[in-house]
């Protein structure tokens, strides 16, 4: 297995997780329009206040969250320039080309 190819595994994970966590929010929109907030409004409420409870719980300070979340912005603007340079490489040199005597 190859660097590369663990990269593209990883990234074709984070995307179906991304395309599952937008599936779930278009579900919870459609259930919220559908029912009054008497209704709805407790639920949201536990969900909000175990997400609080569990960021407490983690002993992350801010300052530390902020630096994972500066770390990771520029990760992933590395990867995107990095993605970027191999698609311009690959239009520059453009498929092998030849000829009916060979390369």
């Amino acid at each position: 297995m190859t660097d590369s190819n663990a990269r593209d595994r990883l990234a074709e994970k984070h995307q179906k997780n991304r395309q599952q966590r937008v599936e779930a929010v278009k579900r919870w929109v459609r259930y919220v329009k559908k029912n009054p907030p008497e209704k709805w409004g407790e639920q949201q409420n536990r969900v909000i206040d175990s997400q609080l409870r569990a960021a407490r719980e983690s002993n992350v300070s801010a300052e530390q969250y902020r630096r994972v979340e500066r770390a990771g912005e520029v990760r992933e603007h590395e990867r995107t320039a990095e993605g970027e340079r191999n698609t311009e490489d690959e239009r520059d040199t453009g498929p092998e080309r030849t000829t009916e005597d060979g390369p």
